[in-house]
């Protein structure tokens, strides 16, 4: 025999391992890409695919909400964390103006003549008297803005539910809820795409000495079909565990997503504080559902009563006379709107400063970071099981294929 000709025939049993690796890689790489992708569904059903993360989106924006933000922050937590004194000097460029602006009109929308006369007498009152009685209204804003987040938490549930807001959103926005996922556990799924190669390399080892004595048509197909198998399956186990590191001789083997615990929950941190725990979100998710305005003008015209009665000691000189009941009425509700029309249109200052109260970024690190293995694991666990049957025997299938291909060119 030829040295080319022994070449010939020995390179092509080497090329059983190599094969072997990049069946395991291809599989293990296409199994990455079919939990991402395509975000919507492809094809003629039956016949077709959606990823599985946007294919389950509710399910798995539930999960990720039940164990990430309910399990380690409460809404009654994240209100008490704002500060009525703080809120009050981060909008406090918006109070003097309004405050003004709400004397100046109670004095001009009475409708009886005693208050016209008091109009009169207001419009022409010297500057430093109207400072003295803004000053004395304002005084009353601490107080009833402390009332009013007192009165907010026991009926924030009634309000908005965060929990259902970041589900809402994450079912809605699925390239975020995939993005999501594809970055925190990025590392793990690399390793899933590469260990292909790594487990398929050296499994192809022994069957190129069995095809070599044993050259059964069904061979290399079979091993095929058990590489795929293997690769992705063993891949995804070693992403999630052990949940615990086991000492194996030298080494130490802990899952990859459970060793990275720390700075996976830096993301979460970072991605629920930047794009579904702000204040922004909150108050416009809130101000979408009819019953949560509501009961939100209810109990901002409820201080604005309290803080009037509480005031009217002021107000009496300018009115000379008693305005009576009805009329006190509709001053209440000017200015109990006047606030609501107010509170419910903060501006950047004030979300930022509430922004930074609530602290959702380094709060959810911090506690995610302390939860157990076993806590941790079901953060991406459900990503993998959902689906993983179909994940590995495409896998399978395509090992098989690939063998059928092999043995083509072998034989």
């Amino acid at each position: 025999m030829s040295d080319f000709a022994f070449l010939q025939e020995y390179l092509a049993y080497l090329t059983i391992p190599v094969v072997s690796g990049l069946v395991g890689y291809g599989t293990n790489w296409l199994a990455v890409r079919m939990m991402m992708g395509p975000v919507e569904f492809v094809g003629i059903a039956p016949l077709g695919w959606q990823g599985v993360i946007p294919a389950n989106s509710g399910k798995m924006a539930r999960i990720t909400v039940d164990h990430s933000v309910k399990r380690v922050l409460s809404q009654e937590e994240l209100i008490d964390r704002i500060d009525p004194e703080q809120l009050i000097e981060a909008i406090s460029h918006r109070l003097d103006p309004f405050v003004e602006d709400v004397v100046d009109e109670v004095m001009s929308q009475s409708t009886l003549p005693q208050l016209t006369l008091s109009n009169f007498f207001w419009s022409a009152s010297p500057i430093a008297i109207k400072k003295r009685v803004y000053r004395e209204v304002r005084k009353q804003l601490p107080d009833a803005l402390t009332r009013l987040i007192e009165d907010l938490k026991p009926n924030l549930g009634e309000l908005v539910d965060l929990n259902e807001v970041i589900v809402e959103k994450l079912t809605g926005d699925k390239r975020m809820l995939v993005g999501m996922f594809r970055n925190a556990a990025a590392s793990e799924f690399r390793f899933i795409q590469r260990s292909g190669l790594y487990f398929g390399l050296p499994l192809g080892i022994p069957v190129m000495f069995i095809w070599y004595f044993f050259q059964a048509w069904w061979l290399l197909p079979a091993f095929g079909l058990l590489v795929g198998y293997i690769t992705n399956a063993l891949a995804i186990y070693l992403i999630q565990k052990p949940l615990e590191p086991v000492k194996i001789g030298p080494f130490t083997v802990q899952g990859l997503f459970i060793k990275r615990q720390k700075e996976v929950s830096r993301y979460y941190g970072k991605v629920m504080a930047s794009d579904l725990v702000t204040a922004e979100i909150v108050v416009g998710e809130m101000l979408k559902i009819n019953e949560s305005v509501d009961r939100l003008r209810e109990l901002i015209h409820r201080e604005v009563n309290r803080a009037l009665e509480e005031a009217q000691g002021v107000f009496k000189p300018l009115a000379v006379v008693s305005i009576g009941p009805s009329e006190y009425a509709r001053i209440s509700a000017i200015v109990g709107d006047r606030a609501f029309e107010e509170l419910i249109r903060p501006d950047s200052r004030s979300f930022a400063y509430i922004d930074e109260a609530l602290d959702v970024e380094n709060t959810i690190a911090e506690r995610l970071g302390r939860l157990s293995p076993a806590e941790f694991y079901e953060l991406l666990h459900p990503v993998v099981a959902e689906d993983e049957w179909k994940l590995v025997a495409v896998g399978a299938a395509l090992g098989l294929g690939a063998g059928y291909w092999q043995w083509a060119l072998l034989t």
